[in-house]
């Protein structure tokens, strides 16, 4: 499944926090939105970590699960692409 994780952040140190951690398991594609193809469970993982970093009171995270049919209806407008899962064999 693909999620869309944004968020926002008011510290610079929080925010490069979620920025590397989001980093490891998807691709930013926009300044703080990254796309994250990963099983549902690996999902709700790195929200609680996500979690577990941010402050509540003071910062936003939003998340969006987008099914693969969902995903093949979006567009984008100007240079940039949504990534789609390619399934490949290793030999």
């Amino acid at each position: 499944m693909t999620y869309f994780f944004s968020y926002d952040i008011t510290n610079a140190r929080r925010r490069n926090k979620i920025s590397k951690t989001l980093e490891q398991l998807g691709l930013r594609v926009q300044k703080s939105i990254f796309q994250c193809d990963v099983p549902k469970e690996k999902a709700d993982e790195l929200k609680a970590i996500l979690l577990e970093r941010i402050k509540i009171k003071e910062d936003s995270l939003l998340y969006y699960p987008i099914c693969d049919d969902c995903l093949k209806k979006s567009r984008i407008i100007g240079d940039k692409t949504l990534l789609q899962r390619v399934g490949f064999e290793i030999l």
